[in-house]
């Protein structure tokens, strides 16, 4: 009889929500939908505060990364915890949490061998690409992928967590070492925050991009910043050698081999999936060189969030917040026209969406 009465609501749920999803035409629309339910026992329900807008979301909008039609795009957020299903322990009604996207399951050789941002499950499982994302006033979650959100962080600040903690797995693969020399090539909020993590380790970073806007916002950041639009990488580095690289545009990979040190690495973070680039084996041999590919995060959330709590520079990175209704703006800020799906000028660092 319960089971029926649960049947009931489910299906005669008249409550909604605002959300953005990506239509059949990869076109991003601001819809009415169902406001999503607990139906497992180990389901959390949050109300959506803040979703960050990454560069996988511009991605699948220009038909350059695969999504499921339909879908509601956004993976880095954070929120209020409004309902748990019965055997939620983690989590209470009226937490703060920080969403991790990356769902595993587990059980598969990757899972079992340390590896679960490369589950076999992704492919259906993957928030805001397969399965329905954060652009949105409410989420449900499973309990295990919820962490605790500080309560002196902001839900804005937190959305950085997602991303942050994506860069420490990149790192923690590289195995960087304080006090390498180290270059990365694309300041946008990924870059930005390679390179402050590898500050905080006490590295000797150097920071460069094309984009006016954000080599003036890398400026404000750090020290050492190069603008690649008015001279290009080999030329501003006749002189200098690396220890380590990391490529977080996605198409510098060919230049950074010439500029590294003997025994140097190159982190390829970035996702340019129309470069292709020529390499030399036996380069690669003769200088003792490593390249190393990282996507995702991998049990890196709880460092990142107390990297995001002890450090107030990350926060810097986020330089607009829009509500959930002028979407248009906040993607046109970074230089996405909705419409045509063109890329003109950036004009922003990170940038936050509050969809509540």
């Amino acid at each position: 009889m319960v089971g029926s009465l649960n049947s009931y609501v489910y299906a005669f749920n008249f409550e909604r929500m605002n959300a953005l999803i990506k239509d059949r035409d990869s076109l991003l629309k601001l819809t009415d939908l169902p406001k999503p339910l607990v139906h497992k026992d180990d389901d959390v329900l949050i109300q959506v505060k803040a979703t960050g807008i990454c560069g996988t979301d511009i991605h699948i909008l220009r038909g350059e990364y695969p999504a499921k039609s339909g879908i509601i795009l956004g993976h880095e957020s954070s929120g209020i915890v409004e309902e748990i299903g019965r055997r939620v322990k983690n989590v209470k009604v009226g937490d703060r949490v920080i969403l991790d996207p990356t769902y595993h399951c587990g059980t598969c050789s990757y899972c079992q061998s340390d590896r679960p941002n490369y589950c076999v499950e992704k492919s259906h499982t993957e928030t805001g690409v397969s399965k329905d994302g954060t652009f949105a006033e409410y989420h449900v979650t499973p309990a295990n992928f919820l962490h605790h959100l500080p309560d002196e962080m902001s839900f804005e600040t937190a959305t950085l967590t997602e991303p942050l903690a994506c860069v420490l797995n990149g790192l923690k693969q590289a195995r960087i070492a304080p006090g390498s020399r180290v270059l990365v090539t694309g300041a946008g909020p990924m870059g930005l925050l390679f390179g402050l993590a590898a500050s905080s380790l006490s590295c000797e970073v150097t920071v460069g991009d094309v984009s006016d806007y954000r080599v003036k916002q890398a400026q404000s950041l750090f020290s050492d910043v190069q603008n690649y639009s008015t001279q290009d990488i080999l030329s501003q580095n006749k002189e200098r050698k690396f220890d380590m690289a990391i490529d977080a545009s996605g198409k510098s990979l060919e230049d950074l081999l010439q500029l590294m040190a003997k025994g140097g690495k190159i982190l390829t973070a970035g996702l340019d999936y129309s470069h292709e680039a020529r390499i030399k084996p036996s380069y690669l041999t003769d200088n003792g060189l490593s390249i190393i590919g990282s996507i995702d995060s991998n049990l890196t959330f709880e460092p990142a969030i107390k990297m995001l709590k002890t450090n107030p520079t990350f926060r810097k990175i986020i330089t607009h917040t829009f509500p959930i209704t002028d979407y248009k703006q906040a993607f046109q800020v970074l230089g996405l026209d909705l419409t045509t799906m063109q890329r003109r000028d950036i004009n922003a660092g990170k940038v936050v969406i509050l969809p509540s």
